[in-house]
């Protein structure tokens, strides 16, 4: 199917019609969500895309709002021209946007613009201060971004998740205990990349407020699909860090925001230091700016801004109700498709009933078909887009495939030779706006044949990176746009 689509009269944004209006549901216009890719065979299709997990495709108001932008593209603030004062007035509605989409306390919290959920995760690490003897509580189930760069800086400890990919709160409440030293922070993901578990964010920061630790919510998986909000500031459950990234939900650009706590920022030396972060500088002293200029060094990403901004409008149009229905829809129908398959098994919630704990994130493996494979004959022979590997959650795929000490010990030894072959891992398929029952039974469809063995191609392993491709066939992208 083309990417064609009608103007809403309502909110002027492109409504697809036709496949993409199933379930009842409208989808706002996703540039390149039904490209044609070329098949092993020879066919071309309409791509079937489950990669929203790692970064979306953008919406088609977003791309056509930074045509416009373009035209008047200048460095914000202290910038007396037109464009400049232009810009920087669009920044700061941006900014107000962003905070808004999460339920800020305009006088209390600041949101500071990063690159992306990483980098945001980075710069609380770097901020926050710790004494001797502090520790981090966090999850079993947290990307690396919200693990390694606690590291170093007290004591990480880690919340162990059941089956089902939840954590027990009395476990919680224990590891609180002052006894066993202070806690600094609770960092945790809002919901999992690999299990889609959504966590009881509010029910844990009320505990860790109790304990006197800080509450941080990595919500680059929960923000582009639920509605989230901070609370306010007196509330138990109030959340004094969020983070998350506009690449993720239908931006174009690698943005991303940590919207939380003005007064502990303004206490804080920048994490980067340079142009912007001061009122003066002389040879011996600083005079540092107020949040959030002082956490903002150097050149931002301005155009990036405004695409999260807008992307967040055109969700908001959408309705992040609408937005969660879709999804948990195609959700169930995946888990009870993958259900009839006994040669697929999965992480998490397995439960096709119960999606309103988890997001439409479903991560398997197809048993005696190395993850990999199984991926790449998704790509080569359907057309469907998906990831394998262990998504930047080593320690949780590793306890999920019940990897042992020794196992481990021998396949990061052929890693340190570069040989990844037998790096364990599992498939990803990740649900997006634009997603379709056609979408899903597809996928079923195909993880049928490769259960059975039935795939067609003849798949060879490069040994450095580990991936599968078919003998003597690459994609060709000749035609395509290039330098």
């Amino acid at each position: 199917m083309d990417d064609t689509a009608a103007a809403s009269p309502e909110t002027g944004v492109a409504i697809l019609t036709g496949e993409q209006a199933q379930n009842g549901f409208c989808c706002p216009e996703i540039v390149g969500c039904r490209r044609r890719v070329p098949l092993l065979d020879g066919r071309w299709v309409p791509q079937i895309f489950l990669d929203n997990a790692a970064s979306t495709k953008p919406f088609r108001a977003v791309c056509d709002f930074l045509l416009d932008m373009q035209h008047y593209y200048s460095n914000i603030h202290r910038g007396t021209g037109f464009d400049s004062v232009f810009c920087t007035d669009r920044y700061e509605e941006a900014r107000r946007i962003i905070g808004d989409f999460v339920g800020w306390d305009r006088s209390k919290d600041v949101v500071i613009p990063v690159r992306n959920t990483t980098e945001g995760l980075n710069l609380l690490a770097n901020t926050i201060p710790f004494a001797s003897g502090d520790r981090v509580l966090i999850t079993f189930l947290e990307h690396h971004s919200n693990d390694l760069p606690w590291r170093g800086k007290a004591r990480v400890e880690y919340i162990p998740v059941d089956e089902s990919g939840q954590i027990d709160l009395d476990v919680l409440e224990r590891r609180l205990d002052p006894a066993d030293g202070p806690v600094r922070v609770v960092s945790c993901t809002g919901a999992s990349n690999v299990t889609g578990t959504v966590l009881p964010i509010h029910e844990i920061a009320a505990l860790a407020h109790r304990g006197g630790a800080l509450m941080v919510v990595d919500g680059a998986q929960i923000v582009p699909h639920r509605r989230l909000r901070m609370r306010p500031h007196d509330d138990p459950g109030h959340l004094d860090f969020v983070v998350f990234s506009a690449h993720k939900m239908n931006s174009p650009f690698g943005e991303g925001a940590v919207v939380g706590r003005r007064d502990l920022f303004a206490e804080a030396v920048p994490y980067l230091q340079g142009g912007g972060t001061v009122y003066s500088v002389s040879l011996d002293h600083v005079v540092w700016a107020d949040p959030p200029d002082r956490q903002e060094a150097g050149t931002p990403n301005v155009l990036g801004m405004f695409a999260m901004a807008k992307a967040i409008q055109v969700m908001e149009e959408v309705g992040m109700e609408r937005v969660e229905a879709h999804e948990a829809g195609l959700t169930s129908l995946l888990l009870r498709g993958i259900r009839s398959i006994r040669e697929v098994a999965v992480f998490g919630g397995r439960d096709p009933e119960d999606v309103k704990s988890r997001l439409g994130v479903v991560s398997f493996m197809v048993a005696d078909v190395p993850h990999g494979l199984v991926a790449s004959i998704l790509s080569f022979e359907w057309g469907i887009a998906v990831r394998s590997g262990c998504f930047c959650a080593h320690p949780l795929i590793k306890r999920l495939l019940n990897v042992t000490r020794e196992q481990e010990r021998l396949f990061e030894e052929e890693i340190r030779n570069g040989d990844r072959r037998n790096t364990p891992g599992a498939v990803r398929a990740s649900l997006g706006l634009h997603n379709t029952q056609d979408d899903v039974e597809t996928l079923l469809e195909a993880l049928g044949v490769i259960a059975a063995k039935g795939w067609r191609g003849d798949y060879v392993q490069n040994a450095t990176s580990g991936e599968f491709h078919p003998k003597d066939f690459r994609f060709d992208f000749s035609h395509l746009p290039g330098f």
